[in-house]
């Protein structure tokens, strides 16, 4: 695809770690094999303790503080030790799985703000993720709150994905996303070449 498509468009290579900090080991292997062809990794977390979010199966038997505060614990405690990866995906993801409604912003903030130093101080990034448009969640993902964060804390790099799927929704609402990000204050977003950012100006 690379070939047919010289000139006209530039094909990254990528992958996206759906990791915990039980399975770190099998991620460092899987990015040691790779490493020298990608691009760019997604770091994401669906599942804690091999309990999936999107079925309930890890907030069953829980009460919201607990399968909150659980899964950004959870995060924190996977990139202390594993730095292979660009970015942290869909930061928030809990929202959308949330049957209780979305959990408060301040009663997370701490853990948060210890995640988004973490990732700064390690060079890594954050994506704001535009699937939050169709899955019509009342915020983007991660939430306004988060971005502006981040970027209080000095936070820079951040890309946008629309987490497709579905070619449908292959692109989606990225032009919005774009114009949130300038609300905010952002005056970049970043691609990846090599595993390392690319600054384009917004």
């Amino acid at each position: 695809m690379q070939e047919a498509y010289e000139g006209k468009m530039r094909i990254r290579k990528g992958l996206e770690f759906g990791i915990q900090s039980g399975t770190v080991d099998r991620f460092e292997s899987l990015f040691e094999r790779y490493e020298n062809e990608l691009d760019f990794i997604l770091l994401s977390m669906h599942q804690i303790d091999n309990l999936t979010l999107w079925d309930q199966s890890y907030q069953s038997g829980k009460s919201q503080q607990e399968y909150n505060e659980g899964y950004y614990n959870e995060i924190l405690k996977v990139i202390r030790t594993f730095k292979n990866y660009s970015v942290l995906a869909h930061l928030d993801l809990i929202a959308r799985y949330d049957d209780n409604s979305v959990y408060p912003f301040e009663k997370v903030r701490d853990i948060i703000t210890e995640i988004l130093k973490t990732a700064i101080a390690d060079g890594k990034g954050i994506e704001i993720n535009t699937s939050s448009w169709h899955y019509e969640l009342n915020d983007t993902q991660p939430s306004r709150e988060i971005l502006k964060l981040y970027r209080k804390l000095g936070g820079r790099i951040i890309t946008i994905g629309s987490d497709a799927h579905y070619v449908r929704y292959l692109g989606d609402h990225i032009d919005e996303a774009m114009k949130i990000l300038k609300e905010i204050g952002f005056e970049e977003f970043c691609t990846f070449e090599k595993m390392k950012p690319v600054f384009h100006r917004l």
